[in-house]
């Protein structure tokens, strides 16, 4: 389950429990339109228990996503996917729209 909510030039996307395939294919398609809009995303995963690691895949495909607060399981299956050189990973939400 996930909702996504825009924050002045960020859209947050807040994702809870396991992540099919499908709702990270929702995922990635909602990053990629706010990205051609010139804002800043951030993926919150602190929640996430498990997702579909072929389902990951999908985020490397959006240039300079970021994602938050994912657990060392949830950032391996991220890797495991093929995203984890694409996405960039913090550890909050905070630090991820600080970064520069």
């Amino acid at each position: 389950m996930y909702e996504a909510r825009n924050q002045d030039e960020v859209t947050v996307i807040r994702c809870v429990g396991e992540l099919t395939r499908d709702e990270l294919s929702a995922i990635a398609g909602l990053a990629q339109r706010a990205r051609h809009e010139g804002r800043m995303v951030v993926v919150d995963l602190k929640r996430v228990t498990h997702l579909h690691y072929a389902g990951a895949a999908l985020l490397k495909a959006i240039p300079g996503l970021r994602a938050a607060g994912a657990s060392r399981y949830v950032r391996d299956l991220v890797h495991a996917g093929g995203a984890g050189g694409y996405v960039e990973l913090y550890g909050d939400v905070e630090e991820a729209v600080r970064a520069a």
